[in-house]
């Protein structure tokens, strides 16, 4: 099978799905066969909308009558548990939105079911696949970059974009990204202002780097910013759109923009916030042509930061 081969049905056909999810999964080569929803006329107009060919109110009756490769989830956490737990059940590949389950110990139970399975079950942290911060990541593990030692991200999400439950919905893809970089949490430290709407997460990696998070959500200003040093340089992003290198004892200052790659490209805005490079991953891991960057392990470990961070008094806590 061919990543432009994979068939997929999706669960949940919410403002998300409609205008994010599934335009990155056909960009990216994906046959949608069919839509699952409670609504039944919801799922029906989808399915018109994007050429599907079915629509179904029940997950199991979808993966059993459609022979799919994967189940993409788009919804609320208990929906992408089950729809998560159906689908490798029955031998499906598994995409789910963030966060992948209620709680950590969900979504480490549905990483374990996965590994039996030996299927492939990949969750929307986006920031890992979008182009800037990979550009960052292949920096920062460059020979002469040196060992990172700070990493500083300012993440407060747009209120348009606002989650009843900020923590796991957008909380969740800071933190997860300081891993990606910096590696494992040894010990972290909340402390918060504005009645809780803003947080800053304080944490001592076990690589020896320490990392910091101002979070604030919904946010009428939003802002996005991650910046990464070591001892001789340091790089940072800008809102997914530049990044700038600058070495210590040198002048020249090294920039580069992703609208200068995809400036009016058919699916430029979403290859560059990282939604279609993820779905295209997702595809080529499903056809075995590449690893999961992405996987529901990951998803695991970042949701009992978060639950570490939602119960944290601002003592410094250990993070096994």
């Amino acid at each position: 099978m061919a990543a432009n081969e994979v068939r997929v049905g999706l669960v949940g056909c919410g403002v998300h799905a409609r205008e994010v999810v599934l335009p990155a999964a056909q960009r990216a080569g994906m046959e949608l066969a069919a839509v699952c929803d409670l609504d039944k006329r919801l799922a029906q107009r989808v399915t018109r909308r994007f050429g599907a060919f079915r629509a179904y109110q029940d997950i199991g009756t979808m993966v059993e009558e459609m022979d799919l490769d994967a189940v993409l989830a788009c919804g609320p956490p208990e929906m992408h548990a089950e729809a998560a737990e159906v689908a490798l059940r029955r031998g499906c590949h598994v995409w789910t939105e963030m966060p992948a389950a209620p709680t950590a110990a969900e979504a480490q139970r549905l990483a374990e079911l996965a590994s039996e399975r030996e299927l492939v079950a990949e969750v929307g942290l986006v920031m890992r696949h979008a182009p800037a911060y990979r550009r960052l990541h292949a920096i920062c593990n460059e020979d002469g970059f040196g060992e990172v030692r700070s990493i500083e991200v300012v993440w407060w999400p747009p209120r348009l974009n606002g989650h009843e439950d900020p923590l796991s919905f957008d909380l969740s893809h800071a933190l997860d990204f300081v891993r990606f970089i910096g590696g494992d949490v040894g010990r972290m430290s909340v402390a918060r202002a504005g009645g809780g709407r803003a947080m800053l997460v304080t944490m001592e990696l076990q690589s020896g780097a320490v990392a910091s998070v101002s979070f604030a959500a919904p946010a009428d200003c939003p802002r996005e910013r991650v910046a990464v040093a070591s001892m001789g340089a340091t790089v940072a992003v800008e809102g997914r759109r530049t990044v700038t290198l600058r070495r210590c004892g040198h002048d020249e200052t090294s920039v580069w923009g992703t609208e200068a790659h995809w400036a009016g490209m058919q699916g430029g805005s979403e290859r560059a916030q990282g939604f279609l490079p993820q779905m295209e991953h997702f595809a080529r891991a499903v056809a075995g042509e590449e690893e999961p960057l992405t996987a529901m392990s990951d998803a695991a470990y970042v949701l009992r930061l978060v639950e570490r961070a939602g119960n944290s008094a601002g003592e410094l806590v250990e993070v096994s």
